[in-house]
């Protein structure tokens, strides 16, 4: 009995850092569509973050799997913003500014070229600035800041980046 005892108990000792896990928390992003992303963002006075993918992308689901899974990239997402996704070769339609229109559509009106491209939207639906191409959570993360913040407003990228120790 005390030999079963003692395996259960090194058996429990054992697993529970398997199943701990790292201690961080990622919050889960809530992806909304353009329509009832912008109208979220002007109700609550966000800014939208719009990330415009493809299904065969991988530098897309790179991004998915590493920067918005980080937790203090997903959590600052969380607070600053109201993220959209739209998928450049989605063929389903909705209404934007008036006009019926599906991914390709919204690639094409904002001029995306490459994937992923991820467009600042202010509160009303205006581009700030965009990112083409990857990036990791490490250098995201000041880019989101330095518009979230309003930062872009008062200085320059490289300004803000040599301020904020950015590399």
């Amino acid at each position: 009995m005390k030999t079963l005892a003692a395996f259960l108990l090194l058996a429990i000792l054992v697993s529970v850092p398997l199943h701990a896990g790292t201690g961080k928390k990622t919050q889960e992003l809530i992806w909304k569509d353009l329509p009832s992303g912008l109208a979220e963002a002007k109700k609550a006075n966000k800014k939208v973050l719009l990330d415009v993918y493809t299904d065969w992308c991988k530098w897309c689901k790179k991004l998915d799997a590493e920067v918005y899974a980080e937790p203090a990239v997903s959590a600052y997402l969380q607070k600053n913003y109201i993220t959209v996704k739209v998928n450049a070769e989605s063929p389903d339609k909705f209404a934007y500014q008036g006009k019926q229109m599906n991914g390709p559509d919204i690639a094409q009106a904002f001029g995306v070229s490459g994937y992923p491209t991820i467009i600042f939207l202010d509160s009303n639906g205006t581009q700030i600035d965009r990112l083409g191409g990857f990036v990791n959570a490490q250098q995201f993360l000041p880019i989101l800041k330095f518009i979230g913040e309003d930062a872009y407003k008062t200085t320059s990228w490289d300004d803000y980046a040599k301020k904020n120790g950015v590399k």
